[in-house]
């Protein structure tokens, strides 16, 4: 099965988010040493990066939900 190449704006559908919010989390991801991007060599240019649609489906139900955050946060426990 090949393996699946999405543009920025897909894979933040992915990740139910904003482009921009993506390649944020992206590059958290990659200081963390996960990469999501496609190979370079697959791109169709360098300004149009491709990512790898199971990296960044894997890298996603890896982290944690969003937390409890707020003064009342005690409250919730």
């Amino acid at each position: 099965m090949a393996t699946e190449h999405v543009t920025t704006s897909a894979a933040a559908a992915l990740a139910g988010m904003a482009p921009a919010s993506f390649r944020g989390l992206a590059a958290r991801a990659r200081a963390d040493g996960v990469e999501l991007h496609a190979p370079r060599k697959l791109w169709p240019d360098t300004r149009t990066p491709l990512w790898d649609a199971e990296a960044v489906r894997s890298y996603l139900a890896a982290r944690p939900g969003r937390g409890w955050h707020g003064p009342r946060a005690a409250e919730r426990s």
